[in-house]
């Protein structure tokens, strides 16, 4: 067996880079504390997937967001100010 990569389901941590979870009309999300990337996923093992390439698969980067939160992608796609290219994922 390979390395078990922990993805941290009770609650996320302030620590976490990328959060799992679902928005408004019920789609995975990821969401990146850093706004740079993010996406929608039809699922959440691939939201998952995502998030742990995306982070390198650092532990604790990636974390799930409670049940009852309602997740928003809305801050990736305003008008940012900086020169950053903003990478978002298709739909999968």
């Amino acid at each position: 067996m390979g390395n078990a990569i922990q993805v941290n389901f009770a609650r996320p941590r302030r620590t976490s880079r990328f959060t799992v979870g679902r928005d408004a009309t019920g789609h995975w999300i990821v969401c990146d504390v850093k706004g740079l990337v993010g996406g929608i996923f039809a699922d959440r093992a691939t939201a998952v997937h995502f998030a742990l390439v995306e982070s390198d698969y650092t532990p604790g980067d990636v974390c799930a967001a409670p049940d009852d939160a309602v997740l928003s992608l809305d801050t990736l796609f305003e008008t940012a100010s900086s020169d950053a290219p903003k990478r978002v994922a298709g739909k999968h």
